[in-house]
C-alpha cells in the first residue's frame, strides 16, 4: 500500500509539471517571432540558456511527463485494487 500511494503521489506531481512545461512550450512558443529567422534564433537560444530547452523540447517533455505520469498512475491504482481484493 504504501508504495501504491507514493507512485499516486508521483503521478500527481510529474502530471502538474508535465502540464506546466507543455502550457510554457506552447505559450512561449506561440510568441517566437517567425518573420525573422535571426530574431528567431537568438530567442531560441535565449530560451536554451534559460529555460534549459527550446520551445519544442519543452513540449517534448512536457508530453512524455504526462504520459509517464499517467502509466504510473495506472499502475498504482491497479496496485491499489489489488491490494484491495
Amino acid at each position: 500500500m504504501f508504495f501504491a500511494r507514493i507512485g499516486s503521489v508521483l503521478a500527481w506531481i510529474g502530471f502538474v509539471i508535465g502540464m506546466l512545461s507543455l502550457g510554457m512550450g506552447f505559450w512561449l512558443g506561440s510568441k517566437l517571432p517567425i518573420d525573422d529567422p535571426q530574431a528567431l534564433a537568438q530567442i531560441q537560444a535565449f530560451y536554451d540558456h534559460r529555460y534549459g530547452a527550446t520551445t519544442g523540447e519543452m513540449v517534448t517533455r512536457g508530453f512524455y511527463m504526462v504520459l509517464g505520469s499517467v502509466v504510473l498512475g495506472i499502475l498504482a491504482k491497479i496496485a491499489r485494487r489489488q491490494r484491495e481484493a
